[in-house]
């Protein structure tokens, strides 16, 4: 594949940027492509390039915002007077929705009685943190981590302290890498390798509790930084959690059920029902949107357990927000198991994606009150991932596969119209933490929802100049400039996840436009995330590295690489001179008692001398 700098026909036939334009100064955004010209990027502003664009004089510019800012004024004086401080915008009913649900957020963790607790500092593995920086972490992840899943409380902070020490450590290590204290920014680096050997233990210890379930949900959606994309353990982390779950029946609890009986035959305290049903309805949220996103079928995914959770959403009552995103995957995961179970016949791909797109349309009239840009956002991105999947089916018909590229363009250019409003947005003032700080506390899937939308625009229109026209192509660049800049922004340090996209970015844009053809990619069998990962290997391929992952050479087998006889003495296991012996079916009750744990095996009264049988600590 030629790695030259394309020429770009028809995607950047204008040279100059609006904002370059409208100051009469040179500009070179076709050269820094995706980047921002270098006027735009030193200056922080929005770099767009728009052929129809004409330049407006200073002096009615003047005019337009002496115009503006009358009737800003007059509207507020309006307000003021008619005693209204609500304005119809989504925005606003997200912050009646988050006024509604404060009491159930802010009271997940309390933090009082934790400042009666006698210890001053917390150690794990002789790392050391004081008292008020483990308030302040807490307070942060009360306030923007929690509210996106809402499985915890109430407890209070001194007993999952005492307690849920996993959990505890847990939380720490994931404000520590996503929102760091300004006091402490080293403080992950230090405690990465004690959490990782805390966590290894703890993974491996059966039976699982309800707080080390809500751990691992809690560690699947903001993962831990890994060099490598494939590195990523967060989907073997939800299937360890999910299982467990599994195990402690918490797909039956019923949120009108009294308390569940703790059973010595489960092992673990059964936690009360409430925090039964959110964990569970956690695990559905985590597993449904890590498989969307990876590309991989759902976990839960049966007709019995959908319709169960759609049970429980009607009777139990949850934040306004978490309950439409479960409603938005459940639509998806219903929807999903049709598509990849049938015969890839191209009419039913249609029809089922506009039955789709009927359904979470109807969503969002039915909740009208409750629907915010986060989750118009999450409802672009299904709808991304379900138009991408029919559109790299290799049968698609070609009328219904324009069709779709249509509304593939238009979701794409909604998700990341709805990103960059969001990274534009001014903080409160009552908010301490800047921009980029907030923006790091979003989940991970959510950044994978803007990089799938981005490369759907860089294959399908940006660098795919026969299937688009001009304008599109056009419109496609400005957008991907604008994701570009989200990840370039949120990068703390070189090479780190968010600057490995953006040279993703780059790098894609550096190759020469690509055949018409928008067939199947490359990488197959991951649904619609297919193209995320062939773009990986496309860029791997223009940097000059393999693409494909050669086995390890066998190493031959002579007579004299085979190990020789044992030199260490052998004991005959049959020899009568044995001492003490232990009868064979007294041995096997003892390790049966010890390994299954069950008094049930305290009828046959084994005497107290008896071999124990313990357990290790596993890896």
């Amino acid at each position: 594949m030629a790695s030259s700098a394309p020429s770009w026909p028809g995607v950047r036939p204008v040279k100059t940027c609006t904002e370059c334009k409208q100051s009469k100064l040179r500009c070179d955004s076709k050269d820094m492509f995706p980047n921002p010209c270098s006027r735009c990027q030193a200056r922080n502003l929005t770099c767009t390039v728009d052929p129809s664009f004409r330049r407006t004089p200073a002096r009615k510019r003047l005019e337009a915002m002496s115009r503006e800012l009358r009737e800003l004024r007059d509207q507020r004086i309006a307000n003021s007077r008619a005693g209204s401080t609500t304005s119809p915008d989504p925005d606003s009913t997200r912050s009646q929705d988050s006024s509604c649900n404060a009491s159930q957020q802010l009271d997940a963790i309390l933090l009082e009685d934790f400042e009666l607790l006698a210890l001053e500092s917390f150690e794990l593995g002789g790392v050391v943190i004081d008292k008020q920086s483990v308030l302040e972490m807490f307070k942060l992840f009360t306030k923007f981590f929690h509210p996106t899943l809402p499985i915890l409380g109430p407890i209070s902070l001194k007993a999952m302290h005492h307690s849920h020490p996993f959990l505890f450590w847990t939380i720490i290590i994931i404000v520590a890498s996503h929102s760091p204290l300004p006091s402490d920014e080293t403080l992950f680096d230090r405690l990465h390798e004690p959490y990782m050997r805390m966590l290894r233990v703890e993974i491996l210890r059966a039976p699982m509790p309800l707080s080390k379930i809500q751990a691992l949900l809690f560690l699947c959606m903001w993962p831990l930084p890994v060099s490598h994309q494939p590195d990523d353990p967060s989907w073997l982390y939800c299937g360890i959690a999910v299982n467990a779950a599994l195990y402690m029946s918490l797909h039956r609890s019923s949120p009108k059920a009294g308390t569940t009986p703790s059973l010595y035959s489960v092992g673990v305290m059964s936690g009360s029902a409430h925090e039964r049903t959110n964990t569970w309805l956690g695990c559905f949220y985590v597993s449904t949107s890590l498989s969307m996103h990876l590309g991989l079928p759902p976990m839960i995914n049966t007709l019995s357990d959908l319709a169960s959770i759609r049970s429980i959403l009607g009777e139990h009552n949850l934040p306004r927000e978490f309950s439409l995103h479960i409603r938005v995957l459940l639509i998806m995961a219903g929807f999903t198991n049709i598509l990849v179970h049938n015969s890839n016949d191209g009419v039913i791909d249609s029809s089922v994606t506009q039955l789709l797109d009927g359904e979470l349309d109807t969503l969002k009239v039915t909740f009208p009150d409750g629907w915010t840009n986060m989750t118009d956002y999450i409802v672009m991105v299904v709808k991304m991932h379900v138009y991408t999947l029919v559109i790299t089916r290799s049968r698609s018909v070609a009328s219904s596969k324009d069709i779709l590229l249509k509304l593939g363009l238009a979701a794409a250019l909604r998700i990341i119209h709805l990103a960059n409003s969001r990274f534009r947005e001014r903080p409160d003032k009552n908010q301490t933490m800047t921009t980029t700080q907030r923006e790091r506390t979003l989940p991970k899937d959510y950044f994978r929802g803007l990089a799938l939308a981005t490369i759907f625009l860089l294959r399908y229109f940006g660098l795919n100049n026969s299937a688009s026209n001009a304008e599109e192509q056009q419109l496609a660049a400005n957008h991907v400039i604008l994701s570009h800049t989200i990840f370039k922004t949120l990068a703390t340090r070189p090479r780190d996840e968010y600057d490995r996209v953006s040279g993703l970015f780059e790098t894609l844009c550096r190759q020469a436009p690509i055949p018409p053809d928008t067939g199947k990619p490359n990488v197959s069998g991951r649904m619609g995330v297919s193209i995320l990962l062939d773009a990986m290997n496309t860029a791997r391929e223009i940097r000059g590295y393999p693409v494909e992952m050669q086995e390890p050479a066998e190493v031959p087998t002579t007579i004299e690489s085979l190990p020789g006889p044992s030199t260490v003495a052998q004991t005959d296991v049959f020899a009568t001179a044995s001492p003490q012996l232990v009868e064979p079916w007294q041995s096997d009750l003892a390790f049966a008692n010890m390994f299954w744990g069950d008094p049930s095996w305290d009828v046959y009264n084994l005497s107290a001398d008896m071999p124990q049988y313990h357990p290790g600590h596993g890896l």
